[in-house]
C-alpha cells in the first residue's frame, strides 16, 4: 500500500515538476530523486515527503550530487 507521496524542490522550496511515483519505501524515492537530479544537473535538491493520508508533510530531505 502506497503511503507518500514525494516532491522535490529546489533550495526555495520550488517544486522541480520531478516525476517520483508515490510509494511506501524513502529510500526508492531517494534514488528515483538523485537519478532525476543526474539527467537534469541539479547538485542539491530537497525531497519532499509527504503523507497520501493527511496531506501533511513528514520528512525533508536534502540530497546532494
Amino acid at each position: 500500500m502506497k503511503r507518500y507521496y514525494f516532491e522535490l524542490l529546489d533550495e526555495l522550496y520550488n517544486n522541480l515538476e520531478a516525476l517520483i511515483p508515490d510509494g511506501s519505501h524513502k529510500s526508492t524515492a531517494i534514488n528515483r530523486a538523485k537519478a532525476w537530479m543526474r539527467r537534469n544537473n541539479v547538485q542539491e535538491a530537497i525531497l519532499s515527503v509527504n503523507s497520501m493520508f493527511t496531506d501533511n508533510i513528514l520528512d525533508m530531505i536534502t540530497i546532494t550530487l
